[in-house]
This record gives structure tokens, sequence and C-alpha cells, in this order.
């Protein structure tokens, strides 16, 4: 291979949206950077391409916006509301869904960044658009949301096809089925490259300076059954197959701490029969999310979770987790005819199975037909009648029974009756190394490891209890491009 013996200033692990900015950084301040990919480039880039591409990050408004997006027209400008998202408004959400587990240190960091990090990824050729959609097609005035403001044209794998054409660009080598096996220290301890290994052999590659931005673990069987549980060991995976805590195992066989919750992760419910590892082409058609309209059982036919506790963008996380619990980690959403007009049309993609009865749904679906009637029977019996409004929080909640629904607890006596087989889909993990600011790898003493760096995924402290749309790839990119700088001014010269 063309690096043998090659040294390197900066040595970046991965090619998704944390690892490319990492490189473009380090190549900004004069360093030698290159690449390491595990996948082949049809494969590039984590669980990035997976991503719709979303941006959240401090703005002023529609037209602050367009500075950035100059696809936005002066017309559409006018047709649409969109007030400023605040650094107070971004640390209100973070602190909310981590239930104030969130790293102050970093959540500060990528709140006081995250414009800036969006202006420079624009100077690379990152192209945007909105970030949502508008509401009442072009009636003025429209108002859409703020908090996720612009994103990637292409989605995530068009973000990943931009910053790698930038990454060409200006000279940096990205070696494509390349694995990082290990980190090689000098004296004192301080990083001094990576042990590779490619089509041709194992390699040694020296550099002043490592960023891993390889991802999470979740792809890995055995490290989700170590930290999460065994039963997490047969999730299956909805992002990259290739993100399986590589950077983690080398960070911590020389000394590096950990950080968050290493337990947890993202996750939803997804079909039963979704593929083991993500595929681009049906991955966004895979979640089933319409749960707050009927219920769930478990294979024993009983109800396990509060299925209205809230809107399904709130509470889906929780709902694949409680999933997981369950035996052999699968469950079944099962809906009246009153129902029907509201389900996703994603779930279209799905094999349900209907019946006139719930006897007779319970033997489609090898369900013990009494446990599952006198399961529907305890339900009705504490529920409401009336028609279901999936964009109100109703309040029509069930009287003593446990586990309860708090919102549209509405009876399910109308056939056809439909059932939805599904199982937890595992998006990321939440635990990772611990970083500074700086995004310096932190050791066991709490000192930076020297020449150590990490963004994105492999970061721990940042998502707790649950994540944030659009905050993950805010986060990797600044902290890749801030550990990118950093690890050139210990590498180049």
């Amino acid at each position: 291979m063309s690096y043998k013996g090659a040294r390197y200033d900066v040595i970046v692990v991965g090619a998704g949206n944390a690892a490319l900015c990492a490189a473009l950084s380090a190549r900004d301040h004069g360093a030698r950077v290159a690449v390491l990919e595990k996948a082949p480039p049809s494969e590039q880039g984590g669980n990035c391409p997976f991503t719709g591409g979303g941006f959240r990050f401090t703005h002023d408004g529609i037209r602050d916006l367009r500075a950035l997006a100059p696809s936005i027209s002066e017309a559409e400008a006018e047709r649409i509301r969109m007030g400023p998202y605040t650094a107070e408004d971004f640390r209100k959400h973070l602190t909310t869904v981590t239930k104030g587990e969130t790293a102050g240190h970093l959540m500060e960091t990528i709140i006081a960044e995250s414009r800036p990090t969006v202006e420079w990824m624009t100077s690379k050729g990152v192209e945007w658009e909105l970030g949502a959609k508008r509401a009442g097609g072009d009636r003025p005035p429209s108002t859409i949301p703020n908090a996720v403001g612009l994103s990637a044209k292409g989605s995530g794998a068009g973000l990943v096809r931009m910053l790698t054409r930038a990454a060409r660009q200006a000279g940096i080598d990205i070696l494509y089925e390349t694995k990082m096996e290990r980190l090689l220290c000098g004296d004192g301890g301080a990083v001094r490259g990576v042990e590779a290994s490619d089509a041709d052999g194992t390699h040694e590659l020296e550099a002043g300076g490592v960023a891993l931005a390889c991802g999470g673990f979740e792809a890995n069987a055995s490290m989700r059954a170590e930290h999460m549980g065994a039963n997490w060991s047969g999730a299956k995976v909805r992002g990259s197959r290739h993100n399986t805590g590589d950077g983690h195992r080398a960070a911590v066989a020389i000394g590096a701490s950990v950080a968050g919750c290493w337990e947890d992760c993202h996750c939803t419910p997804i079909d039963a029969r979704a593929p083991a590892t993500g595929e681009l082409a049906v991955v966004n058609a895979m979640p089933r999310r319409a749960y707050p309209l009927g219920i769930t059982v478990n294979l024993d036919g009983r109800r396990f979770t509060d299925e209205g506790a809230g809107f399904a963008e709130q509470t889906f996380v929780d709902m694949g987790r409680q999933i997981m619990r369950q035996r052999n980690g699968a469950a079944f959403q099962i809906f009246d005819d009153r129902a029907a007009a509201h389900i996703e049309e994603r779930y279209g993609s799905s094999e349900p199975v209907r019946a006139g009865s719930i006897a007779e749904l319970a033997g489609e679906l090898g369900i013990d037909a009494n446990t599952l009637e006198e399961t529907v029977r305890a339900f009705n019996a504490t529920s409401h009648d009336g028609e279901y409004d999936p964009l109100t929080l109703d309040g029509r909640e069930t009287r003593a029974l446990e586990p309860p629904k708090s919102n549209w607890a509405i009876r399910i006596d109308r056939p056809p009756f439909t059932a939805y087989r599904v199982t937890c889909g595992i998006t990321y993990t939440y635990g990772g190394l611990a970083i500074d600011a700086g995004a310096r790898v932190l050791g066991e003493d709490g000192n930076p490891i020297r020449g150590l760096y990490a963004a994105g995924e492999i970061v721990g402290g940042v998502f707790r209890h649950n994540s944030l749309r659009a905050a993950g790839l805010m986060h990797g990119a600044v902290f890749g491009r801030i550990g990118g700088a950093n690890a050139a001014g210990c590498g180049a010269g």
C-alpha cells in the first residue's frame, strides 16, 4: 500500500461526519492527514448516511439561515415564519431530554461552537436546505420549527459525499478497508500512531496525533451483552454494521477514562422483519411508532408499559427499551378499526395480521387466546369510548390499571383487529470515552492522554435517557473540528 512506512501528522479513525470534520480541521492547520475507514467506499461514513443530515445550532431565524443556505429564496423567506433558536433554547432542550445528566463542559462547548462550526462546514462546500417542511403549502405565512435550522443537502449520505469531496480536494489520504487494530504509544504514554490492518497485512502508521471518530459499539453483539445486558445481544442494528467499538477498546487498553451511560442507547420499535443491520434503502421504513393509538403486548399476551405516556416522538426510545426487556425482545402492536386511518404509511412495509375477533387474532399470533382476551377486556373496562386525535394529548387515561395508559386510552372493540410484529432497533450507544472541551481523551487520572482525541458517537457524556434530534451530528462536527485542530498542533510542523 502507498502508506507503508509513511508518517502523518494526524491520523483520523473513521470517515463519517465527525471524522471528516476532524481531518479537514487538521489540514486547515497545516497537518498531513490520513483517514482510516474500515468500510469499503460504498459503506463509508458509519451511521451518518442513515441520518436525515439535520443540524441543531443557534441562529436568528429564517433570514439568518439564508446566509448559509442561498437556496432559500427571498420569496420563500417571505412566506416563512421561523423564530430564532437561542443558546438558552438549546441548553433547555438538551438538559430536558437527558434529565440534566449531560456533561456541562461538553454541552456548553457544543452550544457555543454550533453556529461557527456550521459556517465553517459551509466554507468547506457543504450545502444546506431547510431542516423542516413548511405547513400550509404556499399560503402565507407558514410557521416551521426553529430547532433544526438546516439539513445537509442529500441528507446524511449527501453530507458524507460533500465532506469527502472537500477532503480529497484538500489532499487528505482516505484509506478504505483499513482497520485500526490498536493505538501505539511512546515514552510517557503519549500516542504516536496506530497499528492498522488491510488486505496486505498489518502495518504501523506513525503520527503526532490520533483522532478517534469511529462511532459507537452498537453493532457489536458481545459488547452490547457485556454493557447493556444479555437481551441486547440479539437487537437489530439500524445503522452501520462497522460500528463495533474499535475505538472504545483501543483507547481503554491504553488507560483512557470512560464516560456516559454504557448500558443505555438510542433505539426505537421497528418491524420484526427488519434487516439485522442497517440498509439505506429500507431503514426509514422500519420504525413502528403508531403504538400510542393501540396497545402493545408481549409474547405472553400481556401489556408491559404505558403506550400513551406522550407523543411517540417523546417516548419511542423508552418503548424500544421496554420491548427489548421482553422475552425474545419481541412484542405485538394491536389496533382496532378506529385507529386504522391514523397508522403511519410506513407500516405498509409490514406484514400485518388481521382478524375479526381478539381470540382469532391470538391464534394467528401464537398467543394464548384466554390471556390476550383478558388483557383486552381489562383495558377496555377502564378505557373510554371516542375517536383518536393523534395530534393532541387527550388526557383519556385508564383507571386502576397496571400498567396505565395516560393518553388515547380508547377501547379496542371495533373489528377488524390488526397486529404488527415488532422488535427493538438500536441506533447508537451513549457510553464512550471521556474528553475535555478540547476533544482531548482523558486518562484514568483525569489528565489528557497526549496525542489522543475523540469526536462523535465514541464520546460519552452528551446523551443519557434520550437523545436530541440533530444534536448528534452537531456535536460530532463541533468536537471533530476542535479535535482536528488540536491534533494538528500536536503533530504538525
